[in-house]
């Protein structure tokens, strides 16, 4: 298992401040709370109701944690091994952290650990997987570092396991995917690297999973045997390689963005009846946006900007039945004209479509909506089309709307954008010759 001392120099190299201070007092702390817990390890308490192996399993847990870091009125700073743990719970001596539960030979089971954000520093000790009744771990919020335990797969029963918001790093270990029970993840917010383990696709109950704001590499792997997930959150990585062909059939919310995701988009995208969010914006996605994006029966959010889509293929779209409330595709390089069928979109509030390469005139029902006189759809309150090479002038009903709209018509070819209007501030037109050039190279 190695010293306390060289757990803590792991952490130290992770975290380069966090744990350094630790490894003058690691030893000294590890040989004072060695002598407290000989005896419960060496001898069982008379008329223990823990199972002892659990007793154990907790005696290293609270080990491998920095003893400067453990506040007398936390949890961690409650366990007093001279009681019974589950006997003792919600006593001054174990006043939280445990979840106990009846065992098989009639000894109490621990059967959930949950350290609050007490700013815990130190590793997650191996021992966890010792610990073989559990099923919730949680630890968030705190400042764990080193590996993630690959002993976590040893947890056949765990069905809640969240480690976010820690200092954790290191690839993510491939005995997850042994956690047949798992239906929560939650590893997001560390500082974790390599690829997501091929593995993940066997864990078949988890609903949500979150990798979020890691340093996670390679190709988002298939995802078909997660039949049960719904939510999946990977973006603010270092992700590369195609979007994967194949999805669970109830994915809900599907967030990537942030990464170097490349390729188009994939047409089984639009099999996926309940997504509601869409998240795949700042990667390298080329191509065209095909019409079974916005033909996807629930989708709510649709976010693709910063990536590098050429061309919109909705020329069969109406947008009568969508129930898409906010639209985001600026930053990319979309050519043509602004397409109508967005402006009849009833739920859209809001549309950003700058910075892109689109020309013609603004859409007279984008006017409408904007001045809410289309009949039976929402006003679209956010309106952003600056910095494309729109021309024309700016339709009659933007004139008298009120400040009840935030928009930008900047940065365009417009005939005539009036200085009064909020949405034609903040910058003037492109100039006569500038429009001039991109239309003829164009």
């Amino acid at each position: 298992m190695g010293t306390g001392n060289t757990r803590c120099g792991r952490s130290s190299t992770a975290s380069g401040r966090t744990f350094r201070r630790c490894r003058s007092v690691r030893s000294l702390a590890a040989a004072a709370l060695s002598l407290l817990f000989l005896a419960v390890e060496a001898a069982p308490m008379v008329g223990a109701v823990t199972y002892a192996g659990d007793i154990a399993a907790l005696v290293q847990v609270k080990l491998a944690v920095n003893t400067a870091s453990i506040l007398p009125s936390s949890c961690l700073g409650s366990w007093n091994f001279s009681v019974d743990p589950c006997d003792a719970l919600a006593s001054p001596q174990f006043t939280c952290g445990i979840d106990c539960t009846p065992g098989i030979g009639g000894e109490l089971r621990v059967s959930g650990l949950r350290l609050e954000p007490a700013g815990y520093e130190g590793m997650l000790s191996p021992y966890i997987g010792n610990l073989s009744a559990l099923q919730i771990v949680i630890v968030s919020g705190n400042k764990f570092g080193g590996p993630i335990p690959g002993t976590l797969g040893q947890l056949t029963d765990l069905f809640q396991l969240d480690l976010s918001a820690n200092y954790f790093t290191g690839p993510l270990p491939e005995s997850l995917g042994l956690l047949s029970n798992l239906g929560f993840l939650s590893v997001g917010n560390n500082l974790l690297e390599g690829q997501i383990p091929v593995s993940f696709n066997n864990l078949s109950k988890v609903t949500e999973m979150f990798l979020y704001r890691n340093r996670l590499n390679g190709p988002l792997p298939v995802l078909t045997g997660m039949r049960s997930l719904t939510y999946v959150d990977a973006s603010y990585n270092n992700l590369t390689g195609h979007l994967p062909w194949g999805y669970p059939a109830g994915l809900a919310i599907l967030a990537l963005g942030q990464n170097q995701l490349a390729g188009r988009l994939p047409q089984l995208l639009g099999n996926l009846n309940s997504l509601a969010v869409l998240d795949l914006r700042s990667n390298q996605l080329t191509g065209s946006i095909e019409d079974f994006i916005f033909d996807l029966p629930s989708l709510q959010q649709l976010n693709l900007s910063h990536n590098a889509f050429s061309t919109l293929s909705t020329t069969n779209l109406t947008g009568a039945n969508s129930q898409i409330v906010s639209i985001d595709l600026s930053y990319n390089m979309l050519r043509g004209p602004l397409p109508e069928f967005l402006g009849f979109m009833k739920m859209l509030n809001v549309l950003s479509l700058r910075s892109n390469m689109f020309t013609g005139p603004i859409p007279y029902n984008y006017a409408l909506k904007a001045a809410n006189s289309l009949p039976a759809t929402n006003q679209l309150r956010q309106l952003y089309l600056d910095s494309n090479f729109l021309t024309g002038e700016v339709p009659s009903p933007f004139l008298t709307i009120s400040d009840n709209i935030t928009a930008s018509f900047v940065n365009n070819c417009l005939q005539m954008c009036p200085q009064s209007l909020s949405f034609c501030q903040g910058g003037g037109q492109r100039s006569p010759i500038e429009c001039q050039a991109f239309f003829q190279t164009g």
